[in-house]
């Protein structure tokens, strides 16, 4: 009698403790991007901050997520004034504004990125990760997380120092230049992430979905750049959780191939050099 009555006890906690998970809400993230790891010039490097850090936040529910740049109007661009006055040029960079909304449903995924004064809106089924599910855990802004990992395959576009020099012409000569040109290859990156199964929704940053929870920070190639929930909440803007419906619409596949086009234009045009952007 006293072990089913336990068994009850132990099913009605079970059941609570499910009522109680979070499906829908807002979870606010900081993301912080090592510039210095993509940059491979030394002047450059002695002209901007180690590191770059953006706020984002994922609003959700348990048919679609939002994930969206938070942007920061006041905060100075910490990339905006370091040319100096070496030969009149001005090296500028800001991180793209992003919205990226998940039909979880149809598994369907919408980015709208404005980037060099254009907005694409790129369109395209959700992958599915191969996810190996480990048994350690960390608590992530007050949520116990398990932690995951996978690996991708990015679109890596390194530059060296042919098309952009910080300051005059040195003269370099068209074998120079040539050898200096943007490489675009394939690289396959590890990603660590954390999960909570405290918040049933199987959402997170980007793109990162599949896990029976929601993910609260996303490691890429060991620091590189690293995504951390610092706040979770249940309420939200709900009227806000739409899909974007603006821009250039294009694949995936598509958007690589007109950013490789954009960045290749760029660096024959002295725009930008010794910087490998990551493209996935």
């Amino acid at each position: 009698m006293k072990k089913a009555l336990l068994a009850i006890v132990l099913l009605i906690g079970s059941l609570t403790s499910l009522s109680a998970q979070m499906k829908e809400g807002k979870i606010v993230y900081t993301q912080k991007i090592n510039m210095w790891r993509m940059i491979t010039d030394p002047e450059m490097r002695a002209r901007i901050p180690e590191f770059r850090t953006s706020q984002f936040e994922l609003l959700f529910n348990d048919q679609a997520s939002l994930y969206r740049t938070v942007p920061d109007d006041e905060a100075p661009d910490p990339f905006a004034n370091n040319s100096g006055d070496r030969g009149g040029q001005r090296f500028m960079m800001r991180m793209p504004e992003t919205s990226t909304y998940t039909n979880l449903v149809s598994q369907t995924q919408y980015e709208s990125r404005a980037m060099y004064e254009k907005t694409f809106l790129i369109i395209d089924s959700l992958k599915p990760f191969k996810w190996k599910i480990s048994e350690e855990t960390k608590t992530i802004a007050k949520h116990l997380c398990k932690k995951a990992t996978t690996s991708i395959v990015a679109q890596s576009i390194r530059m060296g120092g042919g098309g952009f020099r910080m300051g005059r012409n040195n003269g370099n000569n068209a074998d120079t230049a040539k050898k200096e040109n943007a490489a675009i290859t394939p690289k396959e990156t590890e990603v660590a992430v954390w999960y909570t199964e405290e918040i049933a929704a199987s959402v997170g940053p980007d793109n990162y979905t599949g896990l029976p929870g929601a993910i609260l920070e996303v490691d890429m190639d060991n620091g590189a750049n690293v995504t951390t929930a610092t706040e979770v909440t249940s309420k939200y803007a709900k009227k806000e959780l739409v899909q974007p419906t603006k821009g250039d619409k294009m694949n995936k596949a598509q958007f690589q191939d007109a950013m490789k086009k954009i960045i290749e234009d760029m660096q024959k045009g002295g725009g930008m050099g010794g910087m490998r952007i990551r493209m996935n």
